[in-house]
């Protein structure tokens, strides 16, 4: 209950300080932001950073977003309204709508993906996930075989391999390319049939994806070609009812002038009147059908637009759920190997703080500059789009808490490296 109050308390400071520090946060890849445009009925609307990084917006297209702070993304709207000459005095506002979320994985109690908030650190995640936990699947010492740790191994394996193969679909799908670049040096677990079979399915539903997709985005283009070719010959159509009624008032007037001279008959001239109301009648029903044709068009063009937004947030949520259950598979054997050392040789469970030397912390950062690995403690600030993993390590501060049990320490090391060597069948 006291972990559980702590961490409220850090959500609560979160939120009083991100505020201050939302400023200068870089938007990236999974960021969404929303877009105020003073004046303009398709604003404010929400629009998700794709993978390439960019934003698309209507009227403009895409905009770069990766790298830039709320006030620099709308300060580069407001250029292009400008450039390209839609609004010649913009007012811009852009917010963000949602923070991509940071991933941690390893000895916590609910490893996952949590929601970011500016200047949040290592200390504030490992709260928010349950606090540390060195050991949690049981209080009694797991009685694991050699060979069921393998089978487990072996399994996982498949899996990861699985989940690394439908990531490299996923980007595929993202840049709409039709084949995907399986990862390279698959494990020697899996017999080459596996393989092929693994990435023969992805590649599969890759194709059908597209297909589907290109369908449907190739069906909306036809129908805003074929209203816009209707637009165009209504258009015509009105221009030469306005031309014929434009002569035929020129006509109307001749006639009225020869009716004073005593040339011409009423009845001639009431004629021409009701013939001249007649286009006029016709010329607001052509007004009317371009009218209907243009809203038509923008209607399509809309429900175009929402369809490739669609996509990309749906191509953008599936990367980030794999790339979760990826974090998730990749640190749990190692993280029950770590279990195994500790419970066998101690049989107890240490916190945090008396583990402090021999609990690593690594975060995944990605940026538009590139990607790094980084050794972080407890209070490194965590940044969005983060994978941190807590792994207990196999040194001496693991094993005995006073420096003075160097003897021990030292055999207890060997042990650990022999544990390990058969615990990984090496």
């Amino acid at each position: 209950m006291q972990q559980g109050f702590r961490a409220a308390v850090f959500v609560l400071a979160l939120l009083a300080a991100g505020s201050s520090r939302a400023d200068g946060y870089e938007l990236d890849t999974g960021d969404i932001v929303r877009v105020s445009v003073l004046g303009e009925a398709a604003y404010p609307m929400e629009v998700v950073v794709d993978d390439r990084g960019s934003i698309s917006l209507p009227l403009l297209g895409d905009i770069r977003a990766r790298g830039l702070t709320t006030l620099s993304l709308s300060q580069e709207i407001q250029r292009s309204f400008q450039e390209r000459q839609l609004i010649l005095d913009p007012f811009v506002k852009v917010e963000i709508g949602q923070y991509r979320p940071f991933f941690i994985s390893g000895a916590v109690a609910r490893p996952g993906s949590y929601a970011y908030q500016p200047g949040i650190t290592v200390r504030h995640a490992l709260a928010i996930a349950g606090g540390f936990r060195p050991t949690t699947a049981g209080e009694t010492v797991p009685a694991l075989t050699i060979a069921d740790l393998r089978s487990e191994r072996a399994n996982l394996t498949i899996e990861e391999y699985r989940l690394k193969v439908r990531l490299a679909r996923l980007h595929a799908e993202g840049r709409l390319k039709e084949a995907l670049l399986a990862p390279p040096d698959p494990p020697i677990e899996l017999g080459e049939g596996l393989i092929a079979d693994i990435v023969a399915t992805e590649q599969a539903q890759l194709r059908a994806r597209l297909i589907a997709f290109h369908s449907d985005v190739s069906h909306l283009e036809a129908s805003i070609k074929r209203m816009k070719k209707q637009a165009k010959m209504v258009a015509t159509a009105k221009d030469e009812r306005e031309a014929a009624m434009k002569s035929q008032l020129d006509e109307l007037e001749s006639v009225k002038t020869l009716r004073q001279k005593g040339l011409m008959t009423n009845s001639n001239v009431m004629a021409l009147e009701r013939a001249h109301n007649n286009y006029r009648v016709d010329l607001a029903q052509a007004e009317l059908q371009e009218t209907r044709a243009q809203q038509d068009i923008l209607n399509l063009e809309s429900e175009l637009r929402k369809k490739r937004q669609d996509r990309e947030f749906q191509v953008i949520s599936d990367i980030q759920d794999t790339q979760v259950s990826l974090a998730k598979l990749r640190s749990q054997l190692k993280y029950v190997t770590d279990k195994l050392l500790f419970v066998f040789e101690y049989g107890e469970h240490r916190s945090f703080e008396e583990l402090h030397d021999s609990v690593k912390i690594s975060i995944f950062r990605r940026n538009y500059q590139g990607a790094r690995d980084l050794v972080a403690d407890e209070n490194t600030e965590v940044r969005a789009g983060d994978a941190i993993e807590v792994s207990v390590v196999a040194n001496k501060g693991f094993y005995v808490p006073g420096a003075a049990q160097s003897g021990r320490a030292g055999s207890a090391d060997g042990a650990a490296r022999q544990a390990h060597g058969r615990l990984t069948g090496h």
